[in-house]
């Protein structure tokens, strides 16, 4: 059975089962009070800030900008968008940890900085479930592996024959040592048993460029960033890190159907908020977002950047999502000697 985006929750090195479970109760307050919000009535007062923690111009800053461009109007404020790159998402997510939890700093999180991080880095600015209370998802994505079309590679069967037949000699780029681009294709190496070797750049972009300049052979990319250049036929698709096929790309198999069976979840983008922000604030933050989605033109413009309706809403959504990624990334970075300063 494909794993769901949102699967059940076990308990893990970081996320102990009874801090989990407090972490969980406290979540699905949020979810639990859609309706009055007495105290809270007057939010926002002022500006909210939602921290993206990627540059201008990519797929993630494009959905944060409609989002944040809907919301503040179904909250009756404004919503502005505040990018902060760089390692893999903790320079924005340590900032939004020390910000007042009142609703007016927010975090956009992801497998990344949300789960992955607490694994690959030797230390943190911040601690998942220590610093943040979980607001809602926000939307689902999913990566593609491609390869220079100059490879000859046309499937996931030539790829695993042309690596075997020459260990150490393929190559792939990532977004970042760690990052979610990085590992969805080690775990598919790992899986396969082939011997590749790694590239990190500095984001998925020049990752991108290389691949068509033939410097890389391969890289996994977010959709907005590869099918421009699949339809170009500088580069060729072999297979879709998610569960789900893509509609774009309806005879790419996806991860599990090339035997993968075991990958640990679909991409997805949710929303954070300082640990103690109101419970009321974080409904309301909720409400907003499944307004959002439940809008044709909002879901319009989402599908033309390749953004997926979350499955559910709420604070248990993504702490039950993170939880899943942290038992399951988290052995698997520790055997792949996955570290960054």
């Amino acid at each position: 059975m494909v794993p769901s985006l949102f699967p059940s929750v076990a308990a893990s090195p970081l996320f102990p089962r009874a801090s989990l479970r407090r972490w969980l109760a406290a979540a699905s307050v949020a979810g639990a009070a859609l309706a009055p919000f007495a105290a809270q009535a007057d939010y926002p007062v002022k500006p909210v800030s939602v921290v993206v923690p990627v540059s201008a111009g990519g797929a993630a800053d494009a959905l944060a900008r409609a989002w944040a461009s809907y919301v503040g109007k179904a909250i009756g404020g404004t919503v502005i968008v505040e990018n902060k790159p760089g390692a893999n998402g903790s320079i924005a997510a340590a900032f939004v940890a020390k910000q007042p939890a009142d609703g007016y700093s927010l975090l956009f999180g992801s497998t990344s900085n949300m789960s992955l991080n607490p694994f690959s880095y030797k230390t943190l600015a911040y601690n998942p479930v220590r610093d943040f209370d979980p607001v809602t998802m926000i939307a689902g994505t999913s990566q593609v592996l491609v390869t220079n079309s100059a490879t000859g590679i046309k499937s996931i069967d030539d790829l695993v024959k042309v690596a075997k037949s020459k260990p150490g000699v393929l190559n792939y780029g990532s977004a970042g040592m760690g990052n979610s681009t990085h590992l969805n294709v080690a775990f598919l190496a790992q899986h396969f048993g082939l011997d590749m070797s790694h590239v990190p750049y500095k984001g998925a972009a020049p990752a991108m460029m290389d691949l068509v300049g033939g410097q890389i052979d391969l890289t996994a990319d977010a959709l907005t960033g590869a099918i421009p250049q699949i339809k170009t036929g500088k580069a060729v698709p072999l297979v879709v890190f998610g569960s789900q096929r893509v509609a774009e790309l309806p005879d790419v198999p996806t991860i599990y159907e090339v035997g993968a069976r075991d990958f640990p979840s679909d991409g997805w983008y949710g929303l954070m908020a300082p640990k103690g922000t109101p419970p009321a604030v974080l409904a309301r933050l909720t409400e907003a977002t499944q307004k959002f989605w439940a809008d044709p033109e909002a879901r319009a413009q989402m599908a033309q950047i390749y953004m997926l309706p979350p499955a559910s809403f709420g604070g248990p959504a993504v702490a039950e999502a993170m939880q899943r990624e942290a038992a399951t990334w988290g052995p698997i970075i520790k055997r792949l000697g996955i570290q960054n300063d």
